[in-house]
């Protein structure tokens, strides 16, 4: 029997990231619906599944568009070629983020490069370098402390900022008064302590404001050049994508209790797999080892009784 949770059951285990997928899966899932809607013509809940389903279905094609768009610009842009000695960034595998680098040899799929500021050397693909960034300098004023590496033993020591200029920094290590020439990329601020850190909380309701909409679709963003019909169509899609968020939140808290079933289920199916499941006066709960040791002491100590 098709039921609103079967038709909707594959929606919440595809990744956000696979649109196409999605997009498969929903007209899956709208076939199944028009087939019970021919069934059972007069079932609202079928038709109001179906409608549904086609706004989740045109949602999902305008956001597959946007990001096949997106990421053909991206590497249209980006990708290039790099030679040895060339700095550039390159994604670091353990958390999948750019940092600074530099071309240090070839491969036939990609480069080798060295981390600049940390030295460990990895190999990425083509499609994980980008064209080089220099480090926001803005805050690296005079006197600003730091920590650098000396050009010395490529050490990292304490030093306080003299200037700062366009590829190079100038400063002075602690314990010493010469002025060092270091790279821009062997230098980095100190962090600032935590209690320091904190955030007014309007600066931090600001933030979640911002990192809300950062996460809804640019097609959806509702723009002042927009008529009437459009804002309005745009605000039906927006509830859509916010409850398709919701729903997947809500699978995401339930997966501990789905294990637990699960787990609890399984527990169940090997209890009554055991060799004396036959038996009415079984009880799995029990330390059965234990009883037989019981049984065969009191055998034994009956046995010695008639002996005597």
């Amino acid at each position: 029997v098709l039921t609103k949770e079967v038709a909707w059951g594959f929606s919440v285990q595809m990744s956000d990231d696979d649109p196409a997928a999605k997009l498969q899966t929903y007209k899956q899932q709208l076939a199944q619906v028009e087939a019970a809607i021919e069934q059972d013509p007069t079932n609202r809940e079928w038709t109001k599944l179906k409608a549904d389903l086609l706004e989740v279905i045109q949602l999902t094609s305008e956001l597959a568009q946007v990001k096949a768009s997106s990421s053909n610009a991206v590497q249209d842009e980006e990708l290039k070629t790099y030679s040895i000695g060339e700095k550039c960034q390159a994604i670091f595998e353990q958390d999948g983020q750019w940092y600074n680098a530099k071309i240090v040899a070839l491969a036939t799929d990609g480069y080798f490069v060295t981390f600049l500021s940390y030295g460990n050397t990895a190999q990425v693909e083509f499609n994980e370098v980008r064209p080089y960034q220099r480090p926001d300098t803005s805050g690296w004023t005079k006197g600003t402390e730091c920590t650098a590496i000396y050009p010395a033993d490529s050490r990292w020591y304490d030093a306080v900022i003299v200037e700062t200029r366009a590829t190079v920094v100038h400063l002075v290590f602690k314990g010493d008064t010469d002025v060092v020439e270091v790279d821009i990329d062997f230098v980095r601020l100190k962090l600032v302590p935590a209690e320091e850190r904190k955030r007014k909380p309007e600066e931090e309701a600001a933030a979640a404001a911002a990192a809300k909409a950062s996460s809804l679709p640019k097609a959806l963003e509702i723009r002042p050049d927009d008529s009437e019909e459009a804002i309005a169509k745009k605000k039906r899609k927006l509830n859509m994508f916010k409850r398709q968020e919701k729903k997947v939140q809500e699978e995401k808290s339930s997966d501990p209790r789905r294990s637990s079933w699960m787990n609890f289920s399984k527990k169940n199916k090997t209890i009554s797999k055991s060799k004396n499941w036959h038996d009415p006066n079984w009880d799995p709960t029990r330390d059965h080892g234990e009883l037989a040791s019981r049984q065969q002491m009191e055998k034994y100590t009956t046995y010695m009784s008639r002996e005597s």
